[in-house]
């Protein structure tokens, strides 16, 4: 996997200024907390809720833009702004490419998490 085709790795080590046990923690944390964001999402979209589906698309969207993974922001923000808009007409297949990057921002976290240890 190449990292730097999912995320922004040099601005990642930026903000934590280079301490890779931050980092560390930062991506366990992530990776521990997003799965629940993503079926808050999914819930949301089945249950026609906006509201619930611009607030959990938000919290996510915030959350990855920390790695700099902006193909998994851009989804999230889409989401963010059709449950802010109470436009939900494709909020299934706008899902589906976020469960597309989240799955890439997961494994490149995976494989950068490893990185921090060695």
């Amino acid at each position: 996997m190449n990292i730097d085709a999912v995320l922004n790795r040099k601005e990642v080590y930026h903000r934590v200024d280079d301490d890779m046990e931050l980092l560390q923690e930062l991506i366990e944390l992530f990776l521990e907390d997003y799965p629940q964001l993503m079926s808050d999402i999914h819930s949301a979209i089945q249950n026609g809720d906006a509201t619930a589906l611009k607030s959990s698309a938000h919290t996510l969207k915030g959350s990855v833009s920390n790695f700099c993974a902006q193909s998994a922001v851009d989804a999230a923000l889409k989401l963010e702004i059709a449950g802010g808009n109470e436009d939900l007409s494709t909020a299934e297949a706008d899902f589906v490419t976020l469960q597309t990057s989240m799955n890439e921002v997961s494994n490149a976290l995976e494989e950068l998490a490893r990185d921090c240890v060695s």
